[in-house]
């Protein structure tokens, strides 16, 4: 309905010359229409306890009516009480900044050609006092955050010395959602490995796919398998179809993402030190457990000097080197657990993917990968432990994040997504790359790029289009296998 015509309906229902009114989910957002019963009429993937919550609060809407009804037709009695019984999501103003924010401002500042209008925006933006976490004082630290997530961004090739956003930026700001396995993704893309995996998709198609998913469960939706007892892996596991447990990454995949996540920690710890040093000339009085304030006659620093001769650390708590820690961290999660007060830096936001054993305490849960192999959405609900009433909504984020992969891919090589690719690779696609000689500039006067050895190429440097041709298809298959299985699922 046009916003005039629905004004109408809302104004002759109040009155009630309207008796019955038959609406969507929109019907739950704000609209001014008490009720005596409202009636849910079939079961929807939409319909969520934030949803029923809406739209049952028009019965008996205080003021109007001591008394409302609500009822369900066509719901099963498991889904009525999961409606009326679940928490609802909370809602808070912590916004603490992203890199891929980050490279979504520059995108929005480049392909507007620096218009006056989005730089309004993006001040706008960044001078909202949730990005501050409360307080003016923190705005400093935003932006040597900034600064470092534009560091990081460079050395991805991901943005160049002008900060234009290069080669597959937009492929990771769709990817928004995701965070950060985006970012694990495009690491892996950029280090070779998807063009020595997907080579043989030609010959060994049904292998190639196969890892293939396997890699993409292990960076997309993941969900850690938080009950592993020994009953429950006789009773449910070995009698279902799924391995429950996601099988160990391969190696060179494990490898490559363990190299990004120190490039990444190397990075965001010359963050914390610089910060630091130019901004906090404070001692580290605050316990890093509780929060409270340590007060005493004595310095931390004579303190560790009184306990022995331990080191005087710059970046970490003062009071977490009392037990022989220092500044070399092993994790990005040991860096931001150990880092001293007045430092902002949450692991959320820092672009890893936490590799299981050595930097998460949990495997991750196999949904992915066992609905690929047998598309038994029982048995996800049953063996794997993943609600009912998710399974659709998780099944179908990883179907968009196949799709767009597969667009990002050929619009880097100027293709249409529904070609053919085994015809263009009889074709050749090297003209398709001429225009991108340049994508990768490295300038000094940047300011972030890497120097020496470590600047490197992304693995599409050179390599003419084909490689990416054989990731393309395999992308195309995989998505085409994954697709067919989840449609009947819903058809």
């Amino acid at each position: 309905m046009n916003r005039k015509y629905r004004q109408i309906v809302e104004m002759l229902f109040r009155r009630g010359f309207l008796r019955v009114v038959i609406a969507t989910g929109t019907l739950a957002l704000g609209i001014n229409m008490p009720c005596k019963t409202v009636v849910f009429s079939g079961d929807s993937v939409f319909l969520t306890a934030l949803n029923y919550r809406q739209a049952a609060g028009r019965a008996g809407r205080r003021g109007f009516d001591v008394l409302g009804n609500v009822v369900f037709q066509g719901l099963s009695l498991a889904k009525v009480c999961r409606l009326v019984s679940s928490r609802l999501p909370d809602l808070n103003g912590h916004f603490p900044i992203t890199t891929t924010l980050v490279l979504r401002l520059f995108t929005l500042l480049h392909e507007s050609k620096e218009s006056q209008f989005a730089k309004n925006v993006i001040n706008a933006l960044l001078s909202q006092p949730r990005l501050y976490l409360g307080s003016a004082e923190s705005k400093m630290t935003v932006l040597h955050h900034l600064r470092f997530s534009i560091e990081y961004l460079r050395r991805q090739f991901l943005l160049g010395a002008d900060g234009a956003p290069l080669n597959f930026a937009g492929c990771v700001s769709h990817l928004y959602f995701t965070e950060n396995s985006s970012f694990a993704f495009h690491a892996l893309l950029s280090a070779g490995y998807f063009h020595k995996l997907c080579a043989e998709i030609d010959k060994k198609p049904e292998s190639t796919t196969r890892t293939l998913m396997l890699v993409m469960a292990h960076l997309f939706g993941r969900h850690p398998c938080r009950h592993a007892d020994q009953e429950w892996i006789e009773r449910i596991v070995k009698r279902s179809p799924s391995v429950v447990f996601l099988p160990d990454l391969p190696q060179e995949a494990e490898d490559v993402l363990r190299r990004h996540n120190q490039e990444t920690l190397q990075v965001f710890r010359t963050y914390v030190s610089t910060y630091v040093e130019q901004h906090i000339q404070s001692e580290d009085r605050r316990l890093p457990l509780s929060g409270m304030e340590f007060s005493g006659n004595d310095s931390t620093a004579k303190l560790s000097e009184n306990l022995g001769m331990l080191p005087a650390n710059k970046i970490c708590s003062s009071f977490i080197g009392l037990s022989g820690h220092d500044d070399n961290f092993e994790s990005i999660a040991d860096l931001c657990r150990s880092t001293r007060d007045g430092v902002f830096l949450e692991e959320s936001v820092i672009p890893h993917v936490a590799l299981w054993p050595d930097e998460s305490d949990l495997p991750l849960n196999a949904y992915l990968y066992d609905f690929y192999q047998h598309g038994n959405v029982r048995a996800l609900a049953e063996a794997n432990g993943i609600r009912r009433g998710d399974v659709w909504f998780l099944l179908n984020d990883f179907s968009l994040i196949l799709a767009t992969i597969i667009t990002s891919l050929s619009n880097f090589m100027k293709l249409n997504p529904e070609s053919d690719v085994g015809l263009i690779d009889v074709m050749g696609s090297g003209d398709a790359f001429e225009d991108r000689k340049d994508d990768v500039d490295v300038d000094a006067d940047g300011g972030a790029e890497p120097d020496g050895d470590e600047v490197g190429k992304p693995a599409w440097e050179g390599d003419d289009g084909r490689g990416l041709l054989k990731v393309l298809k395999a992308f195309q298959i995989l998505k085409a296998e994954f697709d067919g299985t989840f449609k009947k699922m819903w058809a």
